[in-house]
């Protein structure tokens, strides 16, 4: 089996995508696409599966043209796409959202779901994969992770001859990850074709047997994964060598504390935290998934109620209610899911921008549009959003730029104090860069940090000190100067 895709374009407004893109996705081989955000992975895959409409190229399944209505008519066809960003409905079961374009098949004569079908059968897909999640679980008590091996769940239900993967380890955690990569072998071995976008490329040396490499919607090379090494992959997807691609620390360490917590503890899984945030450091937290980290976070812009201790803000008592209390006290986050909680991915970019800048804009009773626009483009500027306007939608964006968008939201309210949740989780290696050097700039102007991430080198490499969560508490500081190390960092963790 065989799906070849050939010269393929797609544009969007003015910027073009796609440019005469050609790939072939052959039975039992794995097929990574490689790039920098932007570069049109994700669009190459929509094209091919049929979430967009190509402008022109020709894609066919055996030699026979494959051109169906939508994805699901592709799904059914064959060709299956998992969405980068997340596509679960939490109000309805996990076997709903499992078999959520199929219900019907589960009905009886008289249109009544039969639910311990519905659900056993739902069950043994997780089960086949791996997963450790019961079909009963609520999807408010999941985390993204196991979101998005649900969403893998539903698109192996069409036992599809071909399978899309668009950056669908981006939020799962080393385990998951390692089942995740379990089961794409398997679909390879019982001979599905699968494409595979990952940013992070040791998944992309384990599991890809040949890569295709993109920069600018067009396509560079062909590589067999074995042949090739990373830095030559790195210097096609961007055109230069990176050898370090984090910026120098601070050469002395802050002393203005800017944040205190003492004993914090939060009913959802925090157990007496203190630590002191200095202002103009990057302090980071590292930790597995439900270690911790996310309740500091969460308590800090007020979005967590403490259930004892005590937070003080430049040595004032400081206990938000609410992430708008947090804001008037110029302290914003970058969220974990940018598709989820941090845009509105149909609104424009200068809409999303200026979001939480709104009283800023206000001229009397009505908002100023030309100085909305004119921070929008500020902003753009600023982060390095690559869009042809302003006005166009988030979702016309790749995720790195829509990651971007969020950033450029949070910066437009003019902050002292920045959270950030996994802030380069799903970004290729060039723009991991920029985030780099733009964070390390702004804290040398004097904004403070406080970044959670599950990207061990992002935290040994970026961070001014660091704190280690593990089951709620603090099992390890580093302080300014001290030498971490990955085995380090993993044995606090664990």
């Amino acid at each position: 089996m065989q799906l070849t895709a050939t010269n393929i374009c797609k544009t969007f407004g003015a910027t073009t995508a796609l440019k005469d893109v050609s790939a072939v996705f052959r039975s039992g081989e794995i097929r990574a696409v490689i790039g920098e955000n932007g570069a049109g992975k994700s669009t190459l895959f929509k094209v091919i599966s049929s979430v967009h409409e190509r402008d022109s190229g020709v894609v066919d399944l055996d030699g026979v043209e494959f051109h169906p209505t939508d994805h699901i008519a592709a799904a059914k066809q064959g060709v299956a796409y998992v969405f980068q960003e997340s596509t679960i409905n939490p109000y309805i079961s996990v076997a709903e959202n499992i078999f959520l374009d199929r219900l019907r098949s589960f009905t009886n004569p008289l249109g009544i779901i039969n639910r311990k079908l519905l659900e056993k059968s739902a069950q043994k897909i997780l089960n086949d994969m791996g997963a450790h999640i019961h079909v009963r679980s609520s999807l408010w008590d999941l985390d993204f992770g196991q979101w998005k091996i649900i969403e893998i769940a539903r698109a192996l239900t069409y036992n599809p001859q071909v399978i899309f993967f668009d950056e669908s380890t981006a939020y799962l955690n080393n385990r998951e990850v390692a089942a995740f990569l379990g089961v794409v072998h398997s679909l390879k071995e019982k001979g599905l074709a699968i494409g595979f976008v990952s940013h992070h490329m040791n998944e992309i040396f384990q599991i890809a047997d040949v890569a295709t490499i993109m920069k600018d919607g067009q396509w560079v090379a062909d590589k067999v994964v074995g042949d090739v090494t990373l830095e030559e992959i790195q210097l096609l997807m961007v055109g230069r060598n990176i050898d370090n691609i984090y910026p120098e620390k601070k050469t002395t360490m802050p002393t203005e504390p800017v944040v205190a917590a003492e004993n914090v503890s939060c009913e959802s899984g925090l157990h007496d935290v203190s630590f002191t945030l200095k202002k103009g450091e990057i302090l980071g937290i590292g930790g597995l998934k439900g270690s911790g980290g996310e309740e500091i976070l969460g308590a800090l812009l007020g979005d967590i109620p403490m259930s004892s201790g005590s937070l003080s803000l430049y040595g004032e008592p400081y206990r938000p209610k609410t992430p708008h209390d947090a804001l008037k006290n110029k302290l914003t986050m970058l969220p974990g899911e940018r598709t989820v909680e941090g845009l509105i991915v149909d609104f424009s970019i200068k809409d999303n921008i200026n979001m939480g800048n709104l009283p800023r804009v206000f001229n009397g009773l009505f908002v100023d549009a030309g100085k909305e626009t004119s921070i929008a483009k500020d902003m753009i500027q600023k982060v390095l959003i690559k869009a042809s306007s302003c006005e166009s939608p988030c979702s016309s964006l790749s995720g790195g730029n829509m990651q971007k968008v969020v950033l450029a939201k949070c910066l437009a309210t003019h902050p002292d104090i920045i959270l950030l949740n996994n802030p380069t989780r799903g970004i290729d290696v060039g723009a991991r860069l920029e985030i780099y050097k733009l964070i390390r700039s702004l804290s040398e102007q004097g904004i403070t940090f406080l970044l959670l991430s599950e990207d061990l080198s992002e935290l040994i490499g970026l961070c001014d000190r660091a704190i280690i969560m593990r089951r709620g508490k603090i099992s390890k500081q580093y302080d300014f100067g001290d030498t971490m190390t990955e085995e380090d960092v993993i044995g606090y963790m664990l």
